[in-house]
């Protein structure tokens, strides 16, 4: 019995081709859509024409096959850092030293303006090499206005400079916000590190010098201020000496007052007792008068008032 070859190779044929035009199925229905992630925005390309005016939002979306390719941007946040050494990349203060920098910049790209980047620009490479030429544009343009010894001392606005420069210029000309710009550090040439070397010795020595004589006038303060304390001590002890001395003289004298008032009041009770006395007997006199003469010398006998001449008479 013959068997027909065609006949055999007909269900393979099939069987080849339903395979063929299920991958083609699949190959056209995997490039039929795209998924846009959260933290991304799409922009669609069609023959080399971006075909919509906003943004691709998150999401699932359908695409022509193989005429319509989405380009995807991240909008998250990115840090761009870029170090220009001490050399031809440095830049130049204004007291002519070439200064060296590392410089970071936050930024993410403006969803808004997401289309601009593929119609001007392709892809993110050419802002990253733009923002990179801004940022020395930047650098150059500010620390131009200052000496290399304003750097430690004045970081902090040179930064806030350059910060402000690069704002301005990569947001009035590129797809980009950004966040912020930090100089982390700051280079020189050996020359100029070993001067400031020599400055610092010398400085140190100054403030050496000025601690020493600050000691130094410490100490002779502290022995003035000694000296007046004991003048002082001595002005204050000789004074309690002499208001010692004229309490005691001032207790004399109150003494002496005390006694003279008390001599002075014996004194009148002498007189006022004689005046008393000599009253009594005159009254004396006056009652026991029989008309002779009594003498003046005479004793009155007390309780009997009797007079008793003193002469004997």
């Amino acid at each position: 019995m013959k068997v027909n070859a065609s006949n055999v190779n007909k269900p393979q044929g099939k069987t080849v081709l339903i395979i063929v035009v299920l991958i083609a199925l699949f190959i056209v229905f995997t490039n039929s859509y795209t998924v846009i992630e959260p933290d991304e925005r799409g922009v669609a390309v069609q023959l080399g024409e971006i075909t919509s005016n906003e943004p691709i939002q998150p999401g699932f979306h359908w695409k022509t096959p193989f005429l319509t390719s989405i380009e995807t941007f991240s909008i998250v946040p990115k840090t761009y850092e870029v170090t220009f050494s001490v050399g031809e990349d440095g830049a130049i203060t204004k007291d002519m030293q070439t200064l060296g920098a590392t410089v970071v910049v936050r930024y993410n790209y403006d969803e808004n303006r997401i289309i601009e980047i593929v119609r001007k620009y392709r892809n993110s490479t050419i802002i990253e090499n733009a923002m990179k030429d801004c940022i020395k544009a930047s650098l150059k343009e500010t620390t131009g206005k200052y000496s290399i010894y304003d750097l430690v001392s004045q970081q902090d606005a040179i930064t806030a400079q350059v910060a402000e420069v690069v704002l301005r210029r990569m947001q009035e000309n590129y797809p980009v916000l950004i966040n912020s710009t930090t100089i982390t550090n700051f280079d020189w040439s050996e020359d100029f590190d070993k001067q400031i070397r020599e400055t610092a010795n010398r400085t140190q020595q100054v403030k050496q010098a000025e601690q020493e004589a600050n000691i130094a006038a410490a100490q002779a303060q502290k022995l003035v201020k000694e000296a007046e304390a004991r003048k002082q001590a001595a002005e204050l002890d000789a004074e309690a000496q002499i208001a010692t001395a004229r309490g005691a003289a001032e207790a004399k004298r109150l003494a002496a007052d005390a006694q003279a008032y008390e001599n002075q009041k014996i004194a009148q009770n002498l007189a006022t007792m004689q005046a008393q006395w000599n009253y009594e007997i005159n009254l004396q006199k006056a009652k026991n008068w029989n008309g002779k003469e009594v003498p003046d010398a005479a004793y009155i006998v007390p309780g009997t008032g009797a007079v008793v001449p003193l002469s004997g008479r």
